[in-house]
């Protein structure tokens, strides 16, 4: 009896133990199952990563109906809720493929349209630390201080008044939402929306009428009051023109009337080449007398001449 007292004894334990040693294997096979590889763990935070980088606003190409005052719209395309954008930052390219510097000497308002119109205060710095880190990026527009949150399916209408007119290629546009940014290329209405129709040189006669612009013709740069004393001598520009004088006074007319926005960057293209060839020969136009300037150059007269016959298209000139 004794002995079999023992055995059951020695028998419960050993089945305690087999039962204990089942359950480790048991609980180390289900852990293994469950802990995720680090193949999935990659996956997850590649695609976090990617989501990170999608934008929740859609912001819609420029739009203008004189080249000074621009539009585009900014709406939200995801579920959830999306804080208050916190700025919104603005690049533009011309149509010579160049950033068009803004600041406050060419913005003169914008405002955002929603359920109100609220003004909003042009600037063109954004703050230390932002996550729109603008470091390397010159004159930008930066519009802040939205007071609408946005909502499913609402739209709202950025719009900003230049002082002149330009013409507008593309446009970068910079979300700055919470502590992320979002970066979107936008087109603008391109670069035929204006015809070869502007200003005739008359125009540009009067003093003050280049709003403080340059030209560069033949390698050398000329001031408006450097120009008019050619163009306009004793306030008269009537009388036989020398070939360099016309010359001179249609490739200004054209630079003008670019710089501007009332004609195409690319508009009498092949004839301001003529006049800038041309002009290239000479010294310096204002180092002549009106008696001395030269003439004799039969391509550069055709080419004033044509610039003169259609840019004015009302009355031409």
């Amino acid at each position: 009896m004794l002995f079999k007292r023992k055995m059951l004894k020695a028998l419960s334990k050993l089945s305690i133990g087999l039962g204990a040693l089942l359950l480790m294997f048991s609980c180390s096979k289900d852990m293994e199952n469950v802990n995720p590889s680090s193949d999935f763990n990659s996956t997850s935070a590649d695609a976090a990563k990617v989501a990170s980088t999608v934008s929740p606003v859609t912001i819609s190409g420029l739009s203008t109906t004189d080249g000074k005052t621009w539009m585009f719209t900014v709406q939200k395309t995801v579920a959830g809720n999306v804080p208050n954008i916190g700025s919104l930052l603005l690049t533009l390219t011309g149509c010579d493929d160049q950033q068009i510097a803004l600041s406050g000497a060419n913005v003169v308002s914008a405002s955002v349209t929603g359920s109100i119109v609220q003004a909003l205060t042009p600037s063109y710095k954004e703050g230390n630390g932002s996550a729109c880190d603008m470091s390397a990026v010159t004159g930008y527009l930066r519009l802040s201080d939205f007071q609408e949150k946005l909502t499913d399916g609402s739209v709202y209408t950025v719009q900003f008044t230049l002082s002149e007119a330009i013409q507008v290629k593309s446009a970068t546009v910079w979300a700055r939402i919470s502590n992320a940014c979002y970066s979107t290329s936008v087109a603008g209405p391109g670069c035929d929306v204006m015809d070869l129709c502007g200003e005739g040189q008359g125009y540009f006669h009067k003093a003050g009428s280049w709003n403080g612009n340059t030209v560069t013709l033949g390698g050398y740069t000329y001031t408006e009051a450097e120009a008019l004393n050619m163009m306009t001598p004793n306030g008269n520009s009537a009388g036989g023109l020398k070939d360099s004088r016309a010359a001179f006074s249609q490739g200004a007319t054209v630079l003008l009337n670019r710089q501007m926005g009332y004609i195409s960057a690319t508009a009498y293209a092949a004839e301001l080449a003529t006049i800038d060839a041309y002009l290239s020969t000479l010294n310096k136009m204002s180092t002549y007398t009106m008696d001395d300037m030269p003439t004799g150059n039969a391509a550069a007269k055709a080419a004033a001449g044509y610039i003169g016959d259609n840019i004015k298209c009302e009355d031409g000139e």
